[in-house]
């Protein structure tokens, strides 16, 4: 494996104000190095060395053709797909005119769990999953706005018989390509056929490191083998793969629930632990004793620095509480929906993220640039916020509880811009 890769340089064509400036970065023995050539302000000159040096710091969890892989949400640095994702950071940061990143699309409704925490639960049936066409439609308007990262969801997309079809229209030199999965379906055949395809990673859904709980989560004996064995399979394949997961209240005062977790990620031989918050959403909707709140976030924060530590180079634990913390480099993260990312559900409707029970529209009637900046006008998005949206008390006074008894979400609210 090539311990370093050969300098790329980073050209910044979709930001007139730099055109002249050129980056050029180069993965030597699990650093990043970046020299700046052109004028620039100190102050640009610090974010972009402060951009490159924050991913360094983490230490690399894997290596594709000398370049660096950090985390399985962003391309290896350096490629040309990182050099579209730090154009968007730029422009959204620097410039003020804000490019998502990221996009996730529901592929299909279909399911094979019916989970208690669904966050998808109460959406409308009354529009038919996207057809192929329409999604792939939907993967170039999202590559053309700038996305850097399409991760597909559902339902469980496995279901979708067309996932390898989608997965190859994302052009590697313009994006990387995820699939969230429960892995019930997770086959050594459809592991050979995604990667084929050239998917860049999978994450995987895992709700407890207790086998009994997680089958009981998810209403189906033998879901924990499922991911097990198929996160094994996908490794050996030599696939990145990802664990997911989600903290409630009670869980982070469990009996080492993180330390577990991190534990089995690490023994599975997966790169990276996803913890999100419980979103009061979905089938969680009115549950508010499962919400985070700021004592139990200092110690999920506190055990989340804990497995980094001991697992430093092989495994990586990344937090939603550390992203909409404001500490360090997520100062410039904070709440990703309409600002990183955007989601569009398997009946195209767009919304700001996956938890977030209002749309935009719907990309049969809109393109999904329209949508983005109307997004982007809307009065809870038109400004970045560092707290997640959908656990702000006033943001859902505003938008969530307005919403009524019985609507078919995500909720078309009529608001003034």
């Amino acid at each position: 494996m090539k311990s370093h890769s050969s300098p790329m340089i980073y050209r910044l064509r979709e930001i007139p104000e730099l055109e002249n400036l050129m980056v050029e970065v180069e993965a030597r023995e699990g650093k990043l190095n970046c020299k700046i050539n052109g004028k620039i302000s100190p102050f640009l000159r610090f974010l972009i060395k402060r951009f490159f040096s924050s991913h360094s710091s983490l230490g690399t969890l894997a290596s594709l053709n000398g370049s660096n892989i950090y985390s399985l949400y962003f391309p290896p640095i350096p490629s040309p797909a990182h050099e579209r994702l730090f154009e968007s950071f730029l422009s959204t940061h620097v410039f003020k005119r804000p490019k998502p990143m990221a996009a996730t699309i529901g592929i299909t409704s279909q399911c094979l769990y019916r989970c208690p925490h669904c966050s998808a639960a109460g959406r409308s049936t009354e529009e038919p999953d996207m057809t192929t066409e329409e999604l792939m439609e939907v993967i170039e308007q999202c590559l053309e706005l700038g996305v850097s990262n399409i991760t597909f969801t559902g339902g469980e997309p496995l279901l979708r018989y067309d996932l390898s079809t989608l997965i190859s229209s994302v052009p590697e030199k313009l994006a990387v390509s995820q699939v969230f999965t429960n892995a019930a379906a997770l086959t050594p055949e459809r592991i050979e056929e995604i990667k084929s395809a050239g998917i860049y990673g999978l994450q995987v859904s895992l709700d407890s490191p207790e086998p009994a709980e997680h089958d009981h989560l998810r209403g189906s004996n033998g879901a924990f083998a499922a991911v097990e064995k198929g996160i094994l399979a996908a490794r050996r394949a030599g696939l990145l793969v990802g664990i997911s997961t989600y903290a409630t209240r009670r869980r982070v005062y469990e009996d080492h629930f993180m330390e577990r977790m991190a534990a089995l990620a690490a023994g599975w031989d997966a790169q990276e632990l996803t913890v999100f918050d419980a979103i009061e959403t979905g089938e969680l909707m009115g549950k508010k004793d499962i919400t985070i709140n700021q004592k139990s976030r200092k110690k999920l924060l506190k055990q989340m620095r804990a497995v980094n530590r001991r697992y430093r180079g092989k495994m990586r634990t990344v937090t939603q509480s550390w992203t909409n913390s404001g500490r360090g480099f997520s100062r410039l993260i904070g709440c990703l929906a309409g600002h990183f990312q955007f989601h569009i559900t398997s009946g195209g409707e767009f919304t700001p993220c996956d938890f977030t029970p209002l749309s935009m529209g719907n990309i049969r009637e809109e393109s999904i640039t329209e949508l983005w900046q109307k997004l982007l006008s809307h009065p809870a998005y038109s400004r970045r916020t560092l707290k997640c949206r959908m656990q702000d008390p006033e943001f859902r006074r505003n938008y969530i509880e307005t919403i009524p008894h019985g609507a078919e979400l995500p909720y078309r609210q009529k608001i003034q811009v």
